[in-house]
């Protein structure tokens, strides 16, 4: 039993590591069916994403105020704070998610596939992805492809990139890997998200669909749940510390499944997708995660030991200031 144990963990992290390099950057020429987009001014604007650690709800807030500043109506919301059936109301939807183990992650997939008829909305959609990333291309694609299989219209896709938040990295020792990329977001980030907007309204102005065009990447044979899998079979510990614990809710608000009992202190290891949002937002570290032998310490608590001030945008600097006098 042991050594079939010993077998599992050595092809999971031969996997693991496999996987960081094998891509191929070559288009398939496989485009997703697009619909007439006739060319309109929209003026109801809904944008939603699905975020754990800040930075996709960033930049979907930031899209959103750019097109506020258009003069259109937008609602800015994460996904778990709104009624799928509303998003057919709107007439411009856009959705933005991280890259989570090579795609879009599948709590975000289940709700959207669960999104009412959108037949003719034009669509478009962002992700955003650590470092240099992994499969951000084919994943923004992904994510776009299911909004067009609702019956929406392709408007748009963009990538965006930040520093690493993937717990593991640091805890196991990489924090130089990490750090290389602390200065982003940074501004020329924040300009990318608002030429993306004014780009994906522009379009929509003017009736043109975007054509979903996937890279030929090998990570695609194991995103998901193989990388999922073979994450969880390092993790030999993850529970929550009853004694650090304030009972604050982060983990429950963060957890996308459902796994954790905040009244037993305890964590559904099987119903666990291995996010890591319970860990990266305990504000006090009462989460107890061990990945082969080491404890796995969160983003907000990386942040804090190295220093790191994430930039905010221009926008937003004025409702900070305001919350502060409040």
């Amino acid at each position: 039993m042991e050594e079939r144990r010993l077998f599992l963990k050595k092809s999971a992290l031969t996997l693991i590591t496999l996987s960081m390099p094998m891509v191929l950057s070559c288009k398939t020429g496989v485009t997703a069916a697009t619909a007439k987009m006739n060319p309109k001014t929209p003026k109801k604007v809904v944008v939603f994403w699905y975020s754990q650690t800040g930075n996709t709800e960033r930049a979907g807030r930031l899209i959103a105020e750019t097109l506020k500043k258009q003069g259109l109506d937008v609602v800015a919301s994460e996904y778990r704070e709104m009624d799928p059936a509303s998003v057919a109301n709107f007439d411009m939807i856009v959705a933005g998610s991280p890259v989570y183990y090579y795609d879009v992650p599948a709590n975000f997939k289940k709700w959207l596939r669960a999104l009412p008829d959108i037949g003719g909305i034009p669509c478009a959609a962002y992700v955003t992805f650590g470092g240099t990333g992994g499969n951000q291309h084919n994943t923004a694609c992904t994510l776009l492809e299911l909004l067009a299989d609702k019956g929406g219209v392709p408007a748009g896709m963009e990538t965006f990139a930040n520093m690493p938040t993937f717990a593991i990295t640091w805890s196991y020792g990489n924090v130089d890997q990490v750090l290389k990329y602390k200065h982003l977001p940074n501004e020329k980030s924040y300009d990318k998200m608002r030429d993306f907007a004014s780009l994906v309204l522009k379009r929509v102005g003017e009736g043109k669909p975007f054509e979903i065009d996937k890279e030929v990447d090998l990570r695609d044979l194991i995103k998901n749940t193989p990388s999922i899998w073979s994450t969880k079979l390092f993790i030999s510990h993850h529970t929550i510390d009853a004694d650090k614990c304030i009972e604050c809710g982060t983990c429950i608000k963060k957890c996308p499944v459902g796994a954790i009992d905040l009244s037993k202190h305890h964590v559904d290891t099987d119903r666990c997708i291995a996010c890591l949002g319970c860990v990266n937002n305990c504000p006090v570290q009462a989460v107890d995660m061990v990945f082969m032998g080491k404890e796995i310490y969160g983003y907000n608590e990386f942040v804090r030991r190295n220093g790191i001030q994430i930039l905010v945008p221009e926008e937003f600097k004025k409702e900070i200031h305001q919350s502060i006098r409040l």
